[in-house]
């Protein structure tokens, strides 16, 4: 694994998941508040026959949750589906629908001991071009409420809940945030910036409903031909992150133990996984951001203002230091073999540095500092506990210990 490849893996953990935009017919997408159109029976297994008429389920609150078996978040909501499934029957009915096909979902079902644990059996519709062409999406999980034969929602499944559900059968509508993974939603969220007129402007809001969240996007705007640097309903947290990441790339995991925070409310700035989901909390404490400049500059250089602005708007002082911190230190044993073993010299990760960062991703070890700075092939099948890496690491004449270091961490302060 090259140092490339670890400054991306990096990159992908430390900020929020951007989206492809992709290519995608929506010419019969169906929008909150429409009519629903006659739907024809659908390719379902899990049920009590081959097919099923989501028609027939018009005096009920339907959810399509759109998933597919790659994805973590989708597998991890079922029990909760299903559980309300069981609760609400006689006011729900839960409908997954993927674009895979039948063999593949029959295999995923018979396979997946995380579902027969829980006893997940939802109605699964496959092969489902049909409504996705109805409800066209880039990311999953998915879902669409329907009930009383209308669209009554498109949102995350973190809202799929019992007194939501119970309010839309009882009420007959709902309002619930938007998913939208086109950005559909923008024209009300930019300024409209006059190309003759404006030299610049800076707007930072809250979360912005029907808008797909992003990260850092820095580009030269079309019509006004000014800087445009811009996220949506992004974390504080992840926002700080993503702007430090243009001024310098990172090259370790930021892990909570390098996160200082002199803060009367940490979890303004963080989401802290509860019971409440992401994008609810996101709601709540996401914030989006633009800036509009008639002079252009670098990335890192428009990162740097950015910070300022942030800072200056949130009432906060971020920055990085130095904190003494208990931590495993890799270090080149003093008693080096004699006779070396033959070490390969492909397959590994290549040098103590990326080792670093490889035990700091497993995430159940103290933060890690390379003291050793060698450059070969390691290769490391075990990563489990202390002593099994360092059994692994004789061989390369490495050892891993415990001790007290310097290390860089990141201090959240609210301005006085």
């Amino acid at each position: 694994m090259n140092k490339k490849l670890i400054i991306i893996a990096i990159m992908v953990f430390l900020c929020p998941i951007v989206w492809a935009q992709k290519q995608i017919d929506r010419s019969q997408e169906l929008k909150i508040g429409q009519v629903m159109p006659d739907i024809p029976v659908q390719p379902v297994i899990n049920y009590k026959q081959s097919n099923i008429d989501i028609n027939s389920f018009r005096d009920k609150v339907v959810i399509l949750d759109f998933f597919d078996t790659f994805c973590v978040n989708c597998i991890s909501a079922m029990p909760k589906l299903q559980k309300l499934q069981n609760e609400l029957g006689d006011k729900l009915q839960v409908i997954l629908v993927t674009w895979q096909d039948q063999k593949t979902i029959e295999k995923f079902y018979q396979t997946n001991s995380f579902l027969k644990e829980n006893k997940v059996k939802l109605p699964t519709i496959y092969s489902a071009d049909l409504l996705r062409s109805y409800f066209p999406h880039i990311g999953v999980p998915h879902t669409a409420w329907l009930h009383r034969n209308k669209v009554q929602a498109i949102t995350y499944s973190d809202f799929t809940k019992a007194e939501n559900i119970t309010a839309l059968y009882t009420n007959g509508t709902i309002q619930l945030p938007e998913k939208s993974d086109f950005n559909d939603g923008l024209n009300s969220v930019v300024n409209v910036v006059s190309k003759d007129k404006d030299i610049g402007s800076v707007r930072i809001t809250g979360y912005q409903d029907g808008v797909e969240r992003t990260g850092i996007q820095i580009n030269v705007d079309s019509i006004t031909g000014l800087q445009r640097t811009t996220f949506y309903n992004m974390d504080i947290l992840g926002a700080y992150t993503a702007a430090w990441s243009k001024i310098k790339k990172p090259t370790f995991l930021l892990k909570d133990e390098r996160i200082i925070w002199k803060v009367q409310d940490s979890s303004r700035y963080k989401y802290f996984k509860g019971e409440e989901g992401v994008n609810e909390w996101l709601l709540k404490n996401g914030i989006t951001y633009e800036r509009y400049d008639k002079i252009k500059r670098s990335d890192s250089l428009q990162a740097k203002i950015m910070l300022n602005d942030l800072n200056a708007f949130l009432g906060l002082k971020v920055y990085w230091t130095t904190k003494v911190l208990p931590c495993l230190v890799i270090k080149p044993l003093k008693n080096k073999h004699k006779d070396p073993m033959p070490l390969k010299s492909e397959g590994g990760v290549e040098g103590t540095d990326v080792l670093a960062f490889m035990i700091d991703y497993q995430g159940a070890f103290p933060p890690i500092i390379d003291e050793a700075g060698a450059k070969m092939n390691i290769q490391i099948d075990d990563y489990s506990s202390l002593e099994n890496l360092n059994q692994q690491l004789k061989v390369y004449d490495l050892v891993i210990i415990e001790g007290k270091r310097p290390i860089e961490v990141l201090l959240f302060e609210e301005a006085m």
